[in-house]
């Protein structure tokens, strides 16, 4: 409808009433307006051929003298050619061609010189308005799709990440379990079978455990359109089954857990998995240490620790525990700096180094706002 509007108001304007003096034919003069409002009509179809078909039209008119258009038509055609392609050869071919066609009008223009030389001064500014424009709007568009193509690449690589954290979270601690339990099993001798069966029992359960929360996680990276079933992940409630895997690997934990009502789904996450992480940190290094896994709310943060006393093993000398503060640029393992990079992505802060008196502790400090996730 635009497009037919423009027509019709370019023709009342510049092409009525017939001039009969400039001695053009009428059956001519009516091809020309039919020529001008076709090409105008398939603009949103073709740019480029209603703009060849409209400045054709126009420079035909006014060299017979017949329209008074300074090239308003062809540079309403010319718009969206501008705006939707970039080519440096079209470019060119316009530029020339309107070249052409402002010389040609200077010289066989059929009104007086001086109009004419308005004319041709019209003629360049305005379609080369149209095509300013035309090239600005498209350039804003591409920066626009880069911009979203980047932030699209950003939010799949932190999705990446996020999935490589909870991975190895899930990973490491199972596998430590099963590892220590494993180990323990190796020891006892034949004539203690229900022993043997307990721990076998164990490893069962766990690996079991484990499948059971890497489909959760990996559920996460199916395409999508998918049906899939994600078991809940996993949060504050579901600590004392860490208290338990751990004690059952040989740790003595005391858990305490205080005000943490409310708390959103992205920071109970994260509570669990400090707590698996530094659970699984002393089952590994330190398993028969006693623990001390506190969590408490405080106003608008949540306060996690996991403190160990170093057992009878501590050899974490050689492990992940090599830094005493892994925000600040130790070698700690990848399962702390993963807690890190977790925590920080929340706005809070992380921890982990041995302490002065022996042992470890892994703490940590994150906020949250009322009314869930935001």
């Amino acid at each position: 409808m635009t497009d037919a509007g423009v027509a019709v108001l370019c023709v009342l304007v510049f092409w009525l009433p017939f001039d009969e003096r400039s001695g053009c034919p009428v059956p001519v003069y009516a091809g020309l307006i039919a020529v001008l409002v076709t090409g105008l009509l398939i603009r949103s179809w073709s740019p480029a051929t209603a703009f060849w078909l409209v400045a054709a039209s126009t420079f035909a008119g006014v060299v017979l003298g017949v329209t008074h258009d300074p090239f308003v038509a062809a540079a309403w055609a010319l718009y969206p050619v501008a705006a939707a392609q970039d080519s440096a050869k079209l470019s060119s071919a316009i530029s020339v061609g309107f070249g052409a066609a402002i010389v040609a009008l200077v010289f066989v223009g059929s009104a007086e010189f001086e109009d004419t030389v308005r004319l041709a001064m019209l003629s360049m500014l305005v379609p080369a308005g149209a095509w300013r424009l035309g090239t600005a709007v498209r350039r804003e568009r591409q920066d626009a799709e880069r911009a979203a193509r980047a932030e699209n690449e950003r939010v799949v690589a932190r999705e990446r990440l996020r999935v490589v954290r909870e991975v190895h979270d899930v990973v490491s601690h199972s596998l430590g379990t099963i590892a220590v339990t494993a180990g323990v099993a190796a020891h006892i001798g034949s004539d203690d079978a229900e022993r043997l069966r307990h721990k076998l029992a164990r490893i069962e359960e766990t690996s079991k455990e484990a499948l059971d929360e890497l489909r959760a996680v990996l559920g996460a990276v199916r395409e999508r359109g998918e049906s899939v079933e994600r078991a809940p992940q996993p949060g504050i409630a579901d600590l004392p089954n860490l208290v338990v895997r751990a004690e059952n690997a040989g740790v003595r934990v005391r858990l305490t857990v205080d005000s943490v009502d409310g708390v959103p789904p992205s920071a109970g996450l994260a509570v669990y998995r400090i707590v698996q992480e530094g659970l699984t940190n002393t089952t590994r290094h330190a398993p028969r240490a006693r623990c001390e896994v506190t969590v408490l709310g405080t106003g608008h943060r949540i306060h996690v620790g996991i403190v160990d006393d170093g057992g009878a093993a501590d050899a974490r000398s050689s492990g992940e525990g090599g830094a005493a503060d892994v925000r600040s640029g130790g070698a700690g393992g990848y399962g702390l700096i993963g807690l890190r990079e977790r925590v920080e992505l929340l706005g809070g802060e992380f921890t982990a180094g041995h302490l002065a008196e022996g042992g470890f502790a892994v703490r940590a400090v994150i906020p949250v706002s009322e009314g869930g996730d935001g």
